[in-house]
């Protein structure tokens, strides 16, 4: 089973491993995974790029990520998943033990109504990084020829801010932003990295909470993505990762997220939970309510 439709009473939420689209997903291409296609009875094309997906894990990161040494940089892209259904509103997406970096992983996308995903994320650490002591993850949501495609954010200031990177990697700058008043590195001092890494490209803006929004298509729709943690997890942009549409003469930005350990090792279990909103836009202060409502429901879940 290559994938599953998940509906509320507003939204389409198509759920897919990492194998090759059949049928009417035909434009699918292999070894992209999480949400296929996303659509609303408010806007009925595909929020994401129809050829690749949203909410796509997309990298593990140890000390050699990036490096000549590291072997495959798409790991979860090139080993097998499986999506099982596990609700009439739940699917699992399950990645036995990685090759390279030795993770097993499985990720549980429920939707809720009327316009909610919640994303749960279960990862384990089955031998130590390869090199260092960071560990971390990726995900890529590959958004469709967004007329307005920064995504906005809360800074350490508390007022609205932008990532909008001019350039994908290092000569983009502007691309991670990270909630620590440290310097946010990754990998390790004295290696070579690939310089199109955003895992390695760093962004002098600090984040407060831990949130994101972008206005897709039109620009008439909210796409808001929520986190129940703070300081494992950085928020990312690039202007062009999910290639171009020619017919609209755009890019497709890829509004990501990563989330890095300082110190791993055999055994690491790691956890998050996100909430994707998609829904109308009605202005910024709605946002802040969705957060503190998605809060309150988290309180009294002591393990998910």
């Amino acid at each position: 089973m290559g994938h599953l439709l998940l509906k509320t009473e507003e939204l389409a939420v198509l759920i897919g491993d990492n194998e090759p689209g059949q049928g009417d997903h035909m434009a699918h291409r292999a070894g992209y995974n999480g949400v296929w296609s996303l659509t609303s009875i408010y806007a009925p094309d595909n929020c994401y790029v129809p050829s690749v997906a949203g909410l796509n894990l997309e990298h593990c990161m140890d000390g050699l990520f990036m490096t000549e040494a590291g072997g495959d940089i798409f790991e979860p892209r090139s080993y097998p998943m499986r999506v099982e259904g596990i609700a009439d509103n739940a699917a699992r997406l399950v990645q036995q033990r990685s090759p390279l970096t030795g993770v097993e992983s499985e990720t549980v996308f429920t939707v809720q109504e009327p316009h909610y995903i919640d994303m749960c994320f279960k990862a384990k650490l089955l031998q130590p990084p390869r090199s260092g002591r960071r560990f971390g993850f990726f995900w890529a949501s590959y958004m469709n020829a967004p007329e307005m495609p920064a995504l906005q954010f809360i800074n350490a200031d508390g007022f609205w801010a932008s990532l909008s990177p001019d350039a994908h990697g290092r000569d983009g700058s502007n691309t991670v932003c990270h909630v620590s008043i440290e310097t946010p590195a990754f990998g390790e001092v004295g290696r070579q990295y690939d310089s199109n890494s955003l895992a390695h490209s760093f962004s002098a803006r600090r984040y407060d909470l831990p949130l994101m929004f972008g206005r897709p298509g039109d620009g008439s729709m909210l796409y808001l993505q929520m986190f129940d943690q703070r300081a494992p997890v950085r928020l990312c942009m690039s202007p062009s990762g999910g290639g171009v549409n020619k017919e609209k003469r755009l890019y497709n930005p890829a509004w990501d997220f990563q989330y890095v350990v300082e110190e791993a090792d055999v055994g690491t279990q790691f956890e998050m939970r996100s909430r994707v909103v998609y829904k109308p836009y009605a202005g910024r202060d709605e946002i802040l309510k969705l957060y503190e409502e998605w809060v309150e429901t988290l309180d009294g879940q002591d393990d998910f």
